[in-house]
């Protein structure tokens, strides 16, 4: 009875381990699907409809890549840093922008603004349990539907950042990119190690403010 009992133990603890699956190091494919407003509709094709972000520990990276030009947001939320990297072939120029603890108090006044009310619906998403949630965000006046799961736990990265850890990891949401809102599904979620330099700048980088580069925007 006693090795019966303690096997059992054993299993629950390790169908726990399983459900709580924490992933330090890897590379998360998305599906995107951006809202693009009426008078942006020229660059929608330019806009990536997949795209990797790349995470270690706190840190995590996310490249999008247009004819025009490419970014990197990389982005540590415990240590509040946030940087920008932006290659503008066009200019012959590699900006780097990173962001003041004034410059992201500017950006949290921005930041959506959400409710999430949590439903009875339940679904496996990639073999993850997920529940879904009804969102309400204020400032646009709009309304949609995040999936969350609690089977694994990853750092928030640029496209998740807008959702509380105590939620769960978001499966499918709806993201907010340059002023405007993007619908992310993940499509792959992979533990390998990450590229070499994923989180640091080029030496061919020109560091600059955020103001600055909001004055060379017309902004």
């Amino acid at each position: 009875m006693r090795k019966l009992f303690l096997g059992l133990s054993l299993l629950m603890m390790s169908m726990a381990s399983f459900a709580q699956q924490k992933i330090n190091e890897g590379v998360i494919t998305y599906a995107l699907e951006w809202n693009v407003p009426p008078q942006a509709q020229a660059m929608a094709a330019n806009l990536p409809t997949q795209i990797n972000v790349y995470f270690k520990g706190d840190t995590s990276s996310m490249k999008i890549e247009s004819q025009m030009f490419s970014s990197k947001s990389i982005l540590n939320v415990p240590k509040e840093y946030e940087r920008l990297l932006l290659d503008i072939p066009m200019m012959g120029k590699k900006f780097s922008v990173i962001f003041s603890p004034a410059d992201q108090e500017k950006m949290s006044e921005m930041m959506p603004q959400m409710t999430l009310k949590a439903s009875n619906e339940s679904k496996s998403y990639l073999g993850y349990q997920a529940q879904k949630y009804a969102v309400s965000e204020s400032r646009t006046n709009s309304s949609f539907d995040v999936w969350f799961t609690k089977d694994v736990e990853i750092v928030a990265n640029p496209l998740s950042r807008f959702y509380e850890k105590s939620y769960g990891f978001p499966l499918e949401f709806t993201s907010f990119q340059n002023g405007m809102s993007v619908k992310a599904s993940v499509k792959e979620i992979q533990s390998t190690k990450v590229p070499v330099g994923t989180f640091v700048a080029g030496t061919d980088y020109e560091e600059i403010s955020l103001d600055q580069l909001m004055q060379m925007s017309g902004r």
